[in-house]
């Protein structure tokens, strides 16, 4: 039973075979649309990329659509007919699928073949019969029947529609499509400039997005439609054979780009931000698929990955619409525009739609309305942040307003306290007066009595200085006169002679007198005693010297002077009155000359310094020999002054309070703990400055550091 049912099947089919090579195309003339239906497909002849015997002898069967869907594949479709000019006009076929790869269509009369084009988008452009991006094949000027073939090639979908008519009639149909393609460019070109003016003036990135979307949509329609290949011919083949391919990727990435900005889908829907996150991710991946070499699959994953994302985008927009997002309402209207474009298209490519300028258009006509009603989109969204930021202002002065009155009753509390606090502030102001009042009266009390400690102690080694040459003087009084009374005696004797007789009576006496009182010895004791009166007067006359260098009243004035000779004065009026022998060495640097100071008051420094380091030796009562080190040294244009002991030195933890008022570590009553502040107030005044270097028990360093010239 099966074998009669395969012999009757095939039966069948030889008699299809032999009616399609029977029947012919005969064409008088007019406008044959799709057609393709009056043609011949082998399904089996896909392996063979030219016209071989094989093709010749294969099986053809009729084409049952007016425009065959020979959906993605990588194989050779081969389709055949015959054909018979019976008009007197040229005539022409033309395919409007512009996206064909490889299109080589055979001429043959008697079985040879008498015409071959070769064309197709990965092909010379210049090498068509018409510059076109429609494909248009002139026939043969051959009064009989010719045989047709045809073979396309694609890796992504691939349509056949064909159209038969006579050059002026095709030229109009071209000329049809010029102008409509031109009227899209050009509304996408003007929103396009629209757009861009826009956001020079706004700098709103929402606009930014947009303008790569109208780019990316405007060249995905250019390739679709084939006029980017006419226009721009690109060397690149991966561009050329995968252009439809990038055009999908790059207008879907764009797509999300805008809606994600557009939408603010941060705030009114984070799950759709995910969900454009992961459309975006697709293309991404469609894009390293086609990379690979799997151009196939990444075309389906393309097409997968648009049909998911116009359902999304149109559920997330209503979303979004309902949460009362205005511009959200545009949005959908536009892209429901594009969205039923895109689904005409897509019906077109599956044979669900016919194959007519309605469907073949439904992309372009979609989008173009689409740019512009989001074009109003953005305008509105404008529109809705003015009347924003308008209410934001009218709030923002309401609030200000209200402030405004808040803050006028709170100056009026703050200046009824402000007049509280001051008469709090004056009366407390008088009593801070008083107390520094009070202060002042006793700091300069204690000034006081630093000075006159000072004094009383420079009083007591001066009186024990001056007592010395003093005491000398005056026990060489009594000697003295004792030896010129004798002295007086011997004139006496002499002047008693009043003749010459009586001198030599009285001569004799004299000598005698004379051997009594030791004449010789007694001029020599007088001597001795006037040497020694005048040496005691010499040294008092030495010590008041010294005294009035060391209290010179000039302290309101600078002047130069001697560093040298007021340390000198300062030594000889300390020494006399301390009660431990210091030996005092001194390293002075000869080529420092007179400097511009205040040496009444550098000589209070000199003496609060090594009244301390002679006290402090005292109290120490070490066994090692006293000893005070004074150097001096000429730097550029700063001399230093070096007093170095051998204390017992400063505990580290005291050398940063002993410059401190009223700082001091004597017992009560000693001292005011004022004599190193007012050194270190000399020494700023002098615009200098001082260190203190101590290392217990080894002494104590104090270096002073002081310009030559004060000004400086």
């Amino acid at each position: 039973m099966e074998s009669k049912l395969n012999k009757l099947l095939t039966a069948v089919l030889l008699c299809c075979n032999l009616f399609l090579t029977g029947q012919v195309i005969n064409f008088e003339g007019g406008f044959i649309s799709n057609a393709a239906k009056e043609f011949g497909y082998c399904n089996t002849c896909g392996a063979s990329s030219i016209l071989t015997d094989t093709i010749l002898q294969g099986d053809f069967y009729p084409v049952t659509e007016e425009v065959p869907n020979l959906d993605v594949s990588n194989k050779n479709h081969w389709f055949r007919f015959k054909f018979q000019n019976s008009s007197d006009e040229l005539a022409q076929f033309q395919i409007p699928y512009t996206s064909i790869q490889f299109l080589d269509v055979y001429f043959l009369v008697d079985g040879q073949i008498v015409k071959k084009v070769e064309t197709g988008t990965l092909r010379p452009f210049d090498n068509r019969e018409i510059n076109h991006q429609d494909f248009i094949i002139s026939t043969p000027k051959i009064s009989g029947v010719t045989e047709v073939y045809f073979r396309l090639k694609n890796n992504s979908q691939l349509l056949f529609p064909i159209n038969i008519s006579n050059q002026k009639s095709i030229q109009e149909r071209i000329l049809l499509k010029e102008h409509l393609l031109g009227i899209y460019g050009g509304i996408i070109l003007v929103m396009l400039l629209y757009n861009l003016f826009i956001y020079t003036s706004t700098r709103d990135h929402n606009y930014l997005w947009y303008l790569l979307y109208l780019i990316s949509v405007g060249i995905t329609q250019l390739t679709l439609n084939g006029v980017l290949e006419k226009t721009i011919q690109i060397d690149s083949n991966f561009i050329s054979t995968y252009s439809i391919h990038l055009a999908g990727i790059f207008s879907g990435l764009s797509v999300v780009g805008f809606a994600y900005f557009f939408l603010n889908v941060t705030k009114y829907a984070p799950w759709f931000q995910k969900a454009l996150i992961g459309i975006g991710s697709a293309y991404f991946l469609t894009l390293v698929i086609l990379a690979l070499g799997f151009p196939i699959l990444s075309y389906n994953l393309i097409n997968a990955t648009a049909s998911i994302g116009v359902i999304v985008l149109l559920i997330g927009s209503i979303n979004i619409a309902r949460k009362g997002f205005r511009p959200a309402k545009f949005f959908i209207v536009a892209w429901s525009f594009f969205m039923g474009s895109i689904v005409i298209f897509v019906l077109k490519d599956v044979g669900v739609l016919p194959y007519n300028s309605y469907t073949v258009y439904a992309i372009p006509i979609g989008s173009a309305i689409e740019v512009i009603l989001l074009s109003f989109a953005l305008a509105d969204k404008i529109n809705v942040l003015t009347l924003e930021k308008e209410e934001a202002k009218t709030s923002e002065l309401n609030a200000l307003k209200e402030n405004e009155i808040l803050i006028k009753e709170q100056n009026v509390m703050l200046e009824s306290k402000v007049d509280e606090r001051t008469q709090e502030l004056s009366s407390a102001n008088k009593e801070l007066e008083e107390v520094l009042y009070n202060l002042k009266n006793a700091q300069t009390q204690l000034v006081s009595q630093e000075k006159m400690a000072s004094l009383g102690q420079l009083t007591a080694g001066i009186a024990h200085e001056i007592n010395n040459p003093i005491n000398f003087v005056s026990s060489n009084v009594n000697p003295l006169k004792r030896d010129i009374q004798d002295l007086k005696e011997v004139i006496e004797k002499y002047r008693s002679i009043a003749s010459a007789e009586e001198f030599e009576q009285k001569q004799n006496e004299v000598i005698q007198f004379l051997k009594e009182i030791d004449y010789e010895y007694v001029i020599k004791e007088i001597n001795q005693l006037v040497n020694g009166i005048e040496e005691g007067a010499a040294r008092t006359a030495e010590i008041v010297k010294g005294l009035k260098n060391f209290s010179r009243l000039d302290e309101l004035e600078a002047k130069t002077a001697d560093l040298h000779q007021g340390i000198d004065s300062t030594l000889l009026i300390l020494l006399s009155g301390s009660k431990v022998k210091v030996e005092v060495i001194k390293d002075y640097d000869t080529t420092i000359g007179d400097i511009e100071c205040y040496p009444g008051k550098l000589n209070q420094v000199f003496s609060n310094i090594l009244s301390n380091a002679f006290q402090a030796m005292e109290v120490n009562k070490q066994e090692k020999p006293a000893t005070m080190i004074i150097k001096t040294k000429e730097l550029t244009e700063h001399v230093e002054i070096s007093f170095s002991d051998n204390g017992p030195g400063i505990p580290q933890k005291l050398i940063d309070k002993i410059f401190d008022p009223f700082f001091t570590t004597k017992e009560v009553g000693e001292g005011t703990g004022l004599g190193l502040s007012i050194v270190f107030s000399i020494i700023e005044a002098h615009k200098g400055n001082i260190e203190v270097n101590s290392n217990p028990p080894n002494g104590t360093e104090f270096k002073i550091t002081l310009p030559k010239v004060i000004g400086e």
